[in-house]
């Protein structure tokens, strides 16, 4: 087998030229997803499986694109492996995805419950539901699931090989191996596993809620699943027409896959990227300068309606623990202490039942209060100091405060239950301006004087 592209026609050649161009293009994509992946739309679209899929895809596009064009020197049982071992990869991987976001949304419908409910016995039940669910999202359990479940489907197409079998494809190129009976059944081996894939792709979103839609989350896999059904029922005709003049020289069985792997990015990396570029990105550092900006979310937040607004919100978006901890953290403050450690159990330690995204050294910090220093030893009346300690828990509610304020609050104003934030804002501005200025008149030995601050607050004209 010697390479030639000379062998090839004209019209495949520049089909299989492009293929390569668009592919080489892939990895950059996934690699501008990567480095946003503090993004919110990127962020809640679990970053890490999605690049790596999406990688999977980028490699199955490449590969078999360059293969294509190099189809006279590649043999035709090792094209076969790659493209069966990398299709198998990739969706097995796409389905284990859109499964976690799935359990993601349970997870936060058995967060709500287990707030809002009452009973002693029903959250005891909660929380062994809430457990569970955060076990099987662990990304170790991910990791497992996703090698196991690969393997089982790489297994149905063993049972119809031999070494004989083997052989003879390997003594052929891509460009011969197109009649060969074998190859026909591993192709529709592959379609039948790849058809079972899509199917599950649709039963999966019809489990992300038409209301609750992340970030175009559910959109995003319906449009990929409907396109990867297009390119089945066309990848099946080119199976039975193989014999076809446009089939055969194009190779349109193995021209439908690259294009799969375009499909998979362009859903899942390129439209998210773009959805991207009029955000911020979720730092806890970010919003070190725009403690008006905290103020006047926290003041909302005291408000009934306000908090029924942005929690009703925050429930939408996966992020209800993150303002019911806060509440519980505001309220503490607000009494002058309660029961800290109630506090610290359900949204600071490691598996709480509404464990809470907070830096780790804050985390640590609060361990060091709640569990490690205590541990093995009774300090006589550290625990009634500690619930008597009304600002114990302010760096915490300033994490929460920060973390809602950039990841939360920028949707929550374009949508409609945040309708009336804008005016708030403003109307707090304008009271806070106002106590200002008047504070100033109060000041000693110079009554008219202003910091200096303030004025960027006041109208020009």
């Amino acid at each position: 087998m010697e390479t030639n592209l000379y062998e090839i026609e004209p019209g495949p050649l520049g089909v299989y030229v492009v293929l390569v161009f668009v592919s080489c293009c892939l990895p950059v994509a996934i690699g501008v997803f990567v480095r946003r992946r503090q993004f919110p739309t990127i962020r809640y679209a679990n970053p890490r499986q999605t690049a790596f899929c999406s990688s999977m895809a980028a490699v199955l596009s490449l590969g078999g694109s360059c293969m294509l064009l190099n189809q006279h020197a590649v043999a035709c049982g090792t094209f076969n492996a790659f493209l069966f071992v990398f299709v198998v990869v990739t969706l097995f991987g796409l389905a284990l995805n859109q499964l976690t976001l799935v359990l993601t949304f349970n997870l936060t419908q058995h967060l709500v419950n287990h707030h809002a409910d009452t009973s002693d016995q029903n959250k005891a039940k909660s929380v062994v539901r809430i457990m569970r669910l955060r076990r099987l999202l662990q990304p170790r359990a991910i990791v497992v699931k996703w090698m196991v479940g690969t393997l089982l489907w790489l297994l149905p197409p063993v049972a119809i090989l031999d070494h004989a079998s083997i052989a003879h494809m390997q003594s052929l190129s891509v460009a011969d191996c197109i009649e060969i009976p074998l190859n026909v059944a591993m192709n529709f081996v592959l379609l039948a596993l790849v058809g079972v894939f899509i199917a599950s792709f649709g039963v999966l979103a019809h489990y992300l809620s038409k209301v609750i839609d992340n970030f175009g989350l559910r959109r995003r896999y319906q449009t990929m699943g409907r396109l990867l059904a297009v390119l089945f029922v066309l990848e099946a005709f080119a199976i039975e027409y193989r014999e076809t003049y446009w089939v055969a020289t194009y190779k349109l069985r193995y021209v439908i896959l690259p294009i799969a792997g375009f499909v998979v990015v362009g859903c899942q990396v390129v439209w998210p990227l773009v959805h991207s570029r009029h955000e911020l990105p979720v730092h806890f550092t970010v919003a070190e300068g725009h403690g008006s900006k905290l103020a006047v979310l926290e003041d909302y937040l005291a408000t009934p309606d306000g908090y029924l607004m942005f929690s009703a919100f925050a429930r939408l978006e996966f992020s209800f623990e993150n303002v019911v901890a806060w509440k519980a953290a505001f309220e503490f403050r607000l009494h002058g202490g309660g029961d800290a450690y109630a506090i610290y159990k359900a949204y600071m330690a490691v598996g709480a039942p509404m464990e809470t995204n907070i830096p780790d050294a804050l985390r640590q910090h609060y361990h060091r209060i709640f569990a490690k220093d205590r541990k093995g030893k009774v300090v006589l009346g550290l625990a009634s100091a500690i619930d008597h300690d009304s600002a114990v828990f302010d760096l915490f509610r300033d994490a929460i405060l920060k973390l809602m304020a950039l990841d939360t609050l920028p949707r929550f104003q374009h949508h409609a239950l945040g309708q009336h934030y804008d005016t708030f804002a403003q109307s707090q501005a304008q009271e806070r301006l106002l106590s200002n200025v008047l504070k100033s008149l109060d000041q000693l030995g110079n009554p008219i004087a202003m910091d200096r601050s303030l004025t960027q607050h006041m109208p020009l004209d």
